[in-house]
């Protein structure tokens, strides 16, 4: 998959199925509607192509707003579904303000759309007026196809992006899982902390998550960690830190026979299933109980009999 990060590093060349949306989470309906793409362009011998953007717009255009996926989990997500270029674009207050019609010409100056494939409630450009009509009109004119995708169900309930914020907000990174077709996560830095975890014997990495990101609800997390090439378990706590009088949420992870200094290094962290809530404890004894405790569950959890 070739990656670009403005539409000027592309030339026309080959007849191009495109998608283009914000795919926030990257969940089951949007991988329905990208293997779409990648499947009718192969059998047509075109390029399939995904446009998408970073970050999620409603994060600049709502301030307050949160996404699923950071542009690094979006692009991991979006390569396994092997389009052949993915554009991943900068939203600015700058695109936010093009008009619909510009930004279409924009692609269509650098791209040889024959189809554009979308959802139903697709919209795009400035106040959101390149909806699927807008689409139609101007394949008609500008001789490319358009093909819309129904909005997709899991048992029975259609798959959103605003659905697994909601069961992320509760902590339920299972129900999660079960829409996205994938482990909720992202890729943060680490860094320096105070150093607590190391003195009770569970040396953590804090790390920091971006701006935008929407964390599981505060407790501890059995969780995979990308780091590099390995994939690595760990214990995540997300949280206060009560028992040491904490005053914002931090995002901390103790990995599982692993002894190295990371600081300043970019790791993924994808939560698998949730082991308890966060809790206050009267000693700090007890907290390294209940620790030690917790790591054997995250084991249990990522190594089930």
């Amino acid at each position: 998959m070739r990656q670009v990060r403005k539409l000027t590093d592309l030339e026309r060349d080959r007849a191009t199925v495109l998608t283009i949306g914000a795919f926030d989470g990257v969940h089951l309906g949007h991988q329905f509607l990208i293997r779409q793409v990648v499947e009718r362009a192969r059998r047509l011998e075109y390029d399939s192509m995904v446009v998408t953007f970073d970050p999620r717009p409603l994060v600049l255009l709502r301030p307050g707003s949160l996404q699923l996926t950071d542009g690094l989990s979006k692009a991991r997500v979006i390569a396994t579904l092997e389009p052949d270029i993915m554009a991943m674009l900068e939203f600015t207050r700058e695109l936010a303000s093009v008009p619909a019609e510009a930004f279409l010409l924009s692609v269509l100056d650098r791209v040889s759309v024959a189809e554009v494939w979308v959802g139903g409630d697709f919209a795009f450009g400035h106040n959101r007026t390149g909806d699927v009509n807008f689409l139609i009109r101007n394949g008609e004119a500008y001789s490319f196809a358009v093909h819309v995708v129904p909005r997709q169900k899991l048992e029975g309930m259609p798959i959103s992006s605003s659905h697994i914020r909601a069961c992320l907000s509760k902590g339920d990174v299972e129900g999660a899982t079960r829409m996205l077709g994938h482990y909720p996560g992202f890729y943060g830095q680490v860094v320096s902390g105070y150093g607590r975890g190391a003195q009770l014997g569970f040396p953590t990495a804090n790390v920091q998550p971006p701006s935008a990101q929407l964390l599981p609800a505060t407790g501890i997390y059995a969780t995979y960690a990308t780091l590099g090439a390995r994939r690595l378990k760990c214990a995540v706590s997300v949280g206060y830190n009560p028992v040491f009088g904490g005053k914002r949420i931090v995002v901390e992870a103790y990995i599982l026979d692993f002894d190295e200094d990371i600081r300043g290094r970019e790791i993924g962290l994808d939560f698998v299933a949730r082991i308890r809530d966060e809790e206050g404890f009267s000693t700090v004894d007890a907290l390294v109980q209940q620790m030690n405790r917790d790591v054997d569950q995250v084991r249990a959890a990522l190594d089930p009999v």
